[in-house]
């Protein structure tokens, strides 16, 4: 017997971080969710990231005002994140219930396993591999500034921190809540658009293996096969429908992702050339480069997947069995073929889209950034 499929699962952790900033309803107390949304998002969000633009501004040497420049804009792009999935958690969810129906087609073993091994187990790498990499930072960045004395990033801090053990507990615990629930804001911004079009495409794989299939199994079966035609047509048009719905929920927070990615990566290729004088530095903002790199890759890599097999459909299409079947049936598929010949990309606030394309012109922009620098160094 097949085994039920939990797609909307995937996304538990996900919602569950939004929770946490109070921005999904608590099963108690609405107001009282509504003061704590308030005070974390004041004194957190708003609050460590004003403290760290104000290092910027007050800094006093290069490193860091380099330090306080990257973290910053990676800040400012999270609150911006932030607050634009906040307000799209209705959306969200009904998205989810939109994929609940998409896996109550999958009736056969081998559309199971693809799910368990191309959509399932990505994803829940992605949401894995986001999580351990953001709160390993942070725990490594705390007990640094724990070894050394010093704040985890030299910002503006308005108590006296270094005259007082006290202020300085205060200080450090201020900006180790900071940069724990920061953390907490990116695996769901950076994560959910990557798991969402990650579902999404596998679910166009799922409906190119479905129209495939028609008219094999039963050739003779007139109505039957009918009847699975129309059903995959409703299926690829909700799946356009919730393409569009995807783009329309992710675009900003994308173009804020790309050019948060691209600010930071000349700044750190800047900081390289010209102020870089020993080896830690030289590897903290190389591995720095790379991490903001792949931040980028998962999203592009499924949009080019998404892409892809839309494109793919239109083949699978005619892999059915159509020349067995009746003329309104061959109509159908006439139809159906012209409507999946329409090209399907995601943009990013309408400016860049969302695929590998993209990618590697970031990955070029900066290449090219590097040697035109090099060449004045």
């Amino acid at each position: 017997m097949l085994r039920q499929l939990a797609t909307r699962a995937i996304f538990t952790r996900l919602f569950l971080t939004w929770r946490v900033f109070g921005i999904i309803d608590w099963p108690f107390h609405s107001h009282l969710r509504l003061v704590y949304d308030i005070l974390l998002n004041t004194f957190v969000t708003f609050g460590f990231t004003a403290h760290l633009v104000l290092g910027i501004i007050l800094s006093t040497n290069q490193e860091q005002f380099f330090t306080n420049l990257v973290i910053g804009i990676a800040s400012v792009s999270c609150v911006f994140k932030h607050l634009l999935y906040r307000f799209r958690i209705p959306e969200m969810q009904r998205i989810n219930e939109i994929l609940g129906q998409l896996e109550e087609r999958v009736r056969i073993n081998e559309d199971y396993d693809y799910y368990k091994r191309l959509m399932e187990r990505p994803c829940n790498f992605m949401v894995n591999f986001f999580t351990r990499c953001y709160f390993s930072i942070s725990i490594t960045a705390f007990i640094t500034a724990l070894i050394t004395g010093e704040l985890i990033y030299p910002a503006f801090i308005p108590l006296q921190w270094r005259t007082s053990v006290f202020k300085y507990a205060v200080s450090l615990s201020f900006q180790f809540i900071g940069v724990t629930l920061l953390p907490v804001q990116n695996i769901a911004n950076d994560a959910y658009g990557p798991v969402l079009l990650c579902m999404l495409s596998g679910h166009v794989h799922l409906l190119s293996n479905r129209v495939s299939r028609v008219g094999h199994d039963k050739p003779d079966d007139l109505e039957d096969n009918y009847k699975a035609l129309s059903l995959c047509i409703e299926d690829h048009k909700l799946l356009m429908s919730t393409t569009t719905a995807v783009e329309r929920m992710v675009s900003a927070s994308y173009l804020v992702q790309f050019g948060g990615v691209g600010m930071n990566l000349c700044i750190g290729l800047v900081y390289l050339l010209f102020f870089a004088d020993n080896y830690f530095t030289y590897v903290y903002y190389s591995i720095q480069i790379i991490g903001m790199l792949i931040e980028l890759f998962p999203c592009c890599y499924y949009g080019s997947m998404l892409e892809c097999e839309f494109h793919d459909l239109s083949y699978a299409i005619f892999s059915c069995n159509w020349p067995m079947q009746p003329r309104p049936f061959r109509r159908n598929i006439v139809n159906f073929t012209e409507l999946t010949l329409r090209e399907v990309a995601l943009y990013a606030g309408g400016l860049v889209r969302i695929n590998l394309d993209s990618f590697f012109a970031t990955c070029k922009t900066g290449y090219s950034f590097f040697t035109v620098i090099q060449s004045m160094k």
